[in-house]
């Protein structure tokens, strides 16, 4: 296994994989990244502000020694989910049956300069900014930065996000067209700020405020302040195209968010100025070629933001090949590359469907009497049958089970669920005795860590 790599992007993934490269395996490795180094940098890109992390991402950073108390100073733990009804009520929804069941918000820009930092004090990382990777002739041995071609010395990972070059070039060698899933929604980012130097709202709660076709979302950050994100249709009614004027942001907030317009104070200025952002997925058909490159996080398995498991499933992707390096210490790069895959692309894609689906959850269900029940039901099975039954959100946010397997368990759930309301089952009457023969029926022996 050749030591020196190269790493496309030093977004999130490209600098924690460098790190366990670096410290578990003896590598060096260049970082190529598009854009400054975001040290220098406090400018909003329009990507989001703050991002959920939980168990897969926290595994990976302590498997890299990144995860310290330092680290977690700049996490703020989220135990469930705060409804805002349009008639301006609220209620909690945990997002799990234990105490450590929560999932914890912490910014996008802080996280990154941290993973930089971390990589570089490795002395086995070295970082080039401004270094926008045009293309790659890979049979040429050649790759373009900033119009300029280098030759190609290293194996390749392409941490360079769902417009990746690494993954594009992949495609294009083995003819297979990368598969783009556009939900035909978009995302605007708002602020509450913090008044007279406190939260407005509950600072340990996901906030949200589901409207069946849209949804808007805030996070709490640092600094007293949450970060909202409305997420709704481009076009038509109901829309960020139908939204032109002042007038109409007011009548519309008015109409769907009324309690929200006392909080955000500068509401006229952060929709019109701050950008619209995309909602896409991506399905790499293949992640990696022969020994000379790997995508890798976003690039190969780019999800929608409604489980918050994009910066989680990439740093567990991180994990997982540093293992398979690991349990395989003679191998080449290539075989690397291919359990790799082999391991991980139906996760990656199953987080795709999972997210897919979190946001008809998110934004409709929450609000339905039928999945309250669900839930509470859920948590019932799982008390009384731990290592049967585990939540769906269970199982993808708080355990390493794998997502496809965590996917292919939760519809099953959810058919036993539905048999036992159908039959009758409530939380008020639910019988352990009644719901056994229905786990038994369904469900295998599930060992896992929570």
């Amino acid at each position: 296994m050749k030591k020196q790599l190269t790493v496309i992007g030093s977004g999130l993934t490209g600098p924690l994989i460098s790190s366990i490269l670096a410290t578990k395996h003896n590598c060096n490795i260049e970082i190529y990244e598009r854009s400054e180094d975001s040290r220098n940098n406090n400018g909003f890109s329009g990507r989001s502000i703050n991002l959920a992390l939980s168990n897969r991402g926290i595994n990976a950073l302590k498997y890299a020694g990144i995860y310290n108390n330092h680290f977690k100073s700049m996490l703020i733990p989220m135990h469930g989910r705060t409804i805002h009804t349009i008639d301006g009520d609220e209620k909690f929804q945990p997002y799990g049956n234990k105490k450590e069941h929560y999932i914890n918000s912490v910014s996008r820009s802080e996280i990154n300069k941290m993973l930089i930092k971390f990589a570089e004090k490795t002395r086995k990382v070295k970082f080039h900014f401004n270094m926008k990777c045009d293309s790659i002739d890979l049979p040429n041995n050649k790759i373009y930065f900033n119009g300029i071609h280098q030759k190609i010395t290293t194996p390749i990972i392409g941490a360079d996000g769902y417009r990746s070059v690494i993954s594009k070039h992949i495609s294009e060698l083995k003819n297979e067209p990368l598969n783009y899933v556009d939900i035909a929604h978009s995302y605007k980012e708002l602020t509450i700020g913090p008044k007279n130097n406190e939260y407005q709202m509950e600072p340990n709660s996901l906030h949200i405020w589901p409207r069946r076709d849209m949804m808007m979302i805030a996070l709490p950050n640092m600094d007293r302040s949450f970060t909202c994100t409305l997420f709704m249709k481009k076009n038509g009614s109901n829309s960020f195209e139908s939204i032109k004027t002042k007038g109409d942001l007011h009548l519309f907030f008015e109409k769907y968010f009324p309690d929200s317009l006392s909080l955000i104070s500068n509401i006229e200025n952060d929709f019109f100025k701050n950008p619209t952002g995309k909602l896409m997925g991506l399905r790499c058909p293949s992640w990696n070629y022969e020994d000379k490159m790997l995508s890798i996080g976003d690039a190969a398995h780019a999800t929608v933001p409604f489980y918050g498991q994009g910066m989680n499933a990439s740093f567990e992707d991180c994990f997982i090949l540093s293992q398979i390096i690991t349990k395989n210490p003679n191998l080449g790069w290539k075989e690397i590359f291919e359990q790799f895959c082999l391991a991980r692309k139906k996760d990656g894609d199953a987080i795709l469907d999972l997210s897919l689906d979190n946001y008809r959850v998110m934004r409709s269900d929450v609000l339905d009497e039928i999945y309250i029940k669900k839930q509470n039901l859920s948590f019932m099975l799982n008390k009384d049958f731990p290592n049967y039954f585990i939540p769906l959100y269970t199982m993808v946010s708080f355990t390493m089970i794998p997502y496809s397997i965590a996917e292919q368990r939760g519809k099953i759930q959810d058919e036993i669920l539905q048999k036992m309301i159908d039959s009758g089952v409530t939380p008020n009457n639910y019988s352990k005795e009644k719901a056994s023969d229905l786990i038994s029926k369904y469900l295998s022996k599930i060992e896992y860590n929570n």
